[in-house]
């Protein structure tokens, strides 16, 4: 590892993987549907605003102001736009009180995880598939059926989110191949009683899962960060090592970035959250390891670094930073 400005850079990963680079100080111009007549077109266009971009740049997630309906009177419209048919979009789940908050590509851009907002200790998340023709499609009642799956694969003894308790739903991570998203989950009756669970979703069987991983991290009472296991066979030594280096640069990048717009006053508070994740990420890459034989433990650290390294990359909006 190196050292930068004080604190350990961590370790660097994939070329390929998806992170999410969170634009909601960012207001630029972005085009609607063809169809619309020009002065519907320039309208819009003002009153647009690109909350993310994709990292390939195939997509973005728009906010438009609209007139207030009956039925939600918040006047705000959340799309998925596709770049290279901008006719071509899928609007997101909202309402008055619920609006999305942070956006997460898998590697290759073929899923979009979104966390959204809902109230005082309240969070949904939804997932998204990106289809051949550059629409995307919701994954059915995703929230929902991540709680009562929680509850039948033993995470958790009690449905929070149905009994109207604190229940928030955060990403985790993705796994290498996107063949699996880490789930955050925390419930409890109210927010300094929660209890905090992993559990994935399997984006090929469409199920939820929980593996002995997860179990026994489940038990733990560690803050320790924590990957997402891939289904397909881990790349080889050197493939691992050179995505390696590409995220080691990226997140100097991002974390450069970061305090560069934070306020002179709490650049400490950054530092410091990030000496703590690097503890935090050392506890979790050990636990990890220790559970594959000998043989297997280098190529699974450098899983481990490069999932939370990504993650981290991820983290959004900046002031998540100094936490």
């Amino acid at each position: 590892m190196k050292s930068f400005s004080g604190f350990v850079v961590v370790v660097a990963c994939t070329i390929g993987f998806g992170f999410a680079t969170r634009a909601a100080d960012e207001r630029v111009n972005a085009a609607t549907p063809s169809r619309e007549s020009s002065s519907a077109k320039n309208s819009a266009e003002e009153k647009t605003e690109v909350l993310y971009t994709s990292p390939s740049g195939a997509f973005r997630v728009v906010q438009l102001n609209v007139t207030p309906t009956g039925d939600d009177q918040s006047g705000q419209e959340f799309w998925i736009v596709s770049t290279r048919d901008e006719s071509r979009r899928t609007k997101l789940y909202s309402s008055e009180i619920t609006f999305p908050t942070a956006f997460y590509s898998a590697p290759g851009e073929r899923w979009l995880f979104v966390e959204s907002h809902q109230g005082s200790c309240l969070q949904r998340g939804d997932l998204y598939r990106c289809k051949d023709n550059d629409t995307f499609e919701a994954t059915p009642s995703f929230s929902d059926r991540a709680w009562n799956d929680a509850v039948k694969l033993g995470a958790f003894k009690t449905n929070y989110s149905a009994e109207g308790l604190c229940a928030m739903i955060q990403f985790g991570c993705w796994s290498l191949d996107a063949s699996r998203l880490l789930v955050v989950m925390l419930g409890g009756e109210d927010r300094r009683s929660t209890n905090q669970r992993h559990i994935y979703f399997n984006t090929r069987s469409q199920k939820f899962e929980i593996t002995d991983y997860l179990r026994k991290l489940n038990k733990s009472k560690s803050k320790m960060l924590v990957c997402a296991e891939p289904v397909d066979p881990l790349p080889s030594l050197v493939e691992l090592k050179m995505r390696f280096d590409t995220l080691d640069r990226q997140l100097n990048k991002r974390y450069a970035e970061v305090i560069a717009k934070t306020d002179n006053e709490r650049v400490p508070n950054v530092r410091e959250a990030q000496r703590n994740w690097i503890k935090r990420r050392d506890e979790g890459a050990k636990f990890y390891v220790s559970l594959f034989p000998a043989a297997e433990k280098e190529r699974h650290r450098l899983q481990f670094l490069c999932d939370v390294t990504t993650a981290r990359i991820d983290t959004q909006p900046d002031e998540e930073w100094e936490l």
